[in-house]
């Protein structure tokens, strides 16, 4: 076994105590008051270090939602553990000042997820605020040699033994009344995160590694508050192709994309597909307008013709450089970029991490450009050197 994983724990009144957690799990309804947990725990605390037994207090979440035919997620479920009781929270209907929405800015309690991910943005949707401070126990588990995306039940079970079930993520998690098989498999989902984050944020502390995953969940949660910020023509696949005056039409043919998106509540393919955009920005940059929207689809003529001939019709845009994410590398670049990734491997290997973890492909492409990633002055940088002498 590797030296940084914690010894495994194998408690039958652990897995006794998770059982009962899970086996009287409650429902709250969109309209129930969520007394969920006691108090002293919901409310803001203006002086942690008064109350000892709120401040390392530590509650496990998840999220369950749908998400195939719109933009934004729908909130099905809220999963709560507050080391005594599972709360199971319907979030359809329920107004964002909530006692969730306390609890999320109540700084004195660790927000324990299990490979957070687009829970930040149901948090936002649900409650109007994000979880501070956040432990993300698959990032933890990353940075103690365990598999990059190691599942939860995968990891409950390497860490304790326990069986759970899986299977159930992509359920329909809006339709009511909820099955009680899909209920239990929801409480399941948080009905060891606190053991997990004890053991876990313990072991990281002993190796040198709590800092690393302190810094990471920070970095997601700020991220999440950002936004996504990365300019519209990035989330066009196949714009590396077009020139720059290409590019600058597809800038603003996406950028109405966003816009209805976002109006509409579909998803992006839904409104108009990335190879059309690439088409008409294309026809445009080379002055062929009056047929730019002659490949379109019959129903996408019919519904967005005139919002497109607008934008058409309108003075020519600036034509934009190529991102750093479009950029193409040179014979030497790509030299380079293989020689990085190679010295990437050798030191996860030393460190006994997932190379992905340390740098990307993508994020060491950006540091070859000297476009630097937002990790870069974090708990990496003292590695930089060995990959980018």
């Amino acid at each position: 076994m590797s030296q940084y994983r914690p010894k495994p724990r194998n408690c039958p009144e652990l897995r006794a105590q998770s059982l009962e957690a899970i086996e009287s799990a409650r429902f709250f309804p969109a309209d129930a008051p969520l007394d969920f947990v006691s108090d002293s725990i919901v409310e803001p605390i203006v002086e942690p270090a008064a109350v000892p037994c709120v401040e390392s207090k530590a509650i496990g979440l998840d999220t369950e939602f749908v998400r195939e035919r719109t933009f934004y997620p729908r909130p099905g479920l809220i999963q709560v553990f507050d080391g005594n009781r599972i709360s199971l929270i319907d979030p359809i209907g329920r107004n964002k000042n909530n006692e969730l929405s306390d609890l999320m800015k109540n700084t004195a309690i660790i927000k324990v997820f299990h490979s957070v991910g687009e829970d930040l943005e149901i948090m936002q949707l649900v409650c109007g605020a994000l979880p501070r401070p956040l432990f993300d126990t698959q990032i933890a588990a990353a940075m103690l040699s365990f598999p990059l995306q190691c599942r939860y039940e995968v990891l409950v079970n390497e860490c304790f033994g326990a069986e759970l079930a899986g299977g159930q993520a992509r359920s329909d998690w809006c339709k009511r009344p909820l099955a009680a098989n899909l209920l239990r498999y929801a409480a399941s989902d948080v009905a060891w995160l606190i053991e997990l984050q004890s053991m876990l944020s313990a072991q990281l502390e002993k190796v040198g590694r709590l800092s690393w995953l302190e810094e990471d969940c920070q970095r997601l949660v700020d991220n999440a508050e950002r936004g996504d910020v990365r300019q519209a023509l990035l989330r066009v696949k196949g714009a590396g192709q077009l020139s720059e005056q290409g590019l600058g039409w597809l800038n603003r043919l996406s950028e109405w994309r966003e816009r209805e998106t976002r109006l509409r509540d579909l998803p992006r393919s839904f409104v108009i597909k990335d190879d059309d955009l690439i088409k008409i920005a294309d026809h445009a940059a080379t002055g062929q307008l009056d047929d730019a929207l002659d490949h379109l689809h019959h129903r996408d003529r019919q519904r967005h013709g005139k919002a497109l001939e607008a934008i058409l019709s309108a003075p020519a845009p600036a034509p934009i450089a190529p991102p750093t994410a479009l950029q193409r590398l040179t014979p030497e670049q790509r030299s380079t970029l293989k020689a990085a990734q190679g010295k990437v491997r050798v030191l996860a290997e030393k460190l006994e991490i997932d190379p992905a973890l340390i740098a990307s492909k993508r994020e060491l492409t950006q540091l070859l450009f000297g476009d630097a990633p937002d990790w870069a002055q974090g708990w990496r940088q003292q590695f930089l050197p060995d990959i980018f002498p």
